[in-house]
C-alpha cells in the first residue's frame, strides 16, 4: 500500500531537482547554453518581474530554466536595469 505513495511522491520530485532556481542567477555559459536549447525562448525586460511579465504575456512555461543579468542585477528591486530570462516554449 505504501509502495504505489512512495513512488508517486518520487516521480513528482525527482523532475523538481532539474529546474533552474528560480530566485538566484545563472552563470553566464550555463545560462548560455539554455538559450541555445531548442525549444527555449530568451526574453530581456528591467529586471526580474518584467521579464516574468512578459514571459507570461506570450504564454511561456514557468518557472524560468534560468536568469542572467549583464550587470549583476537581476534580483535587485527596483531594477537598475536589463534581465535575461530563458523559459521553455
Amino acid at each position: 500500500m505504501l509502495r504505489p505513495l512512495l513512488m508517486a511522491c518520487v516521480l513528482v520530485v525527482v523532475p523538481l531537482q532539474g529546474h533552474a532556481n528560480p530566485t538566484a542567477e545563472t552563470e553566464e555559459m550555463d545560462f548560455l547554453d539554455l538559450v541555445d536549447g531548442e525549444g527555449n525562448v530568451l526574453i530581456q525586460a528591467r529586471g526580474v518581474d518584467a521579464v516574468n511579465a512578459e514571459a507570461r504575456a506570450q504564454g511561456l512555461t514557468f518557472p524560468a530554466l534560468g536568469y542572467w543579468p549583464v550587470e549583476g542585477h537581476c534580483f535587485v528591486k527596483p531594477a537598475p536595469g536589463d534581465c535575461n530570462g530563458v523559459f521553455k516554449r
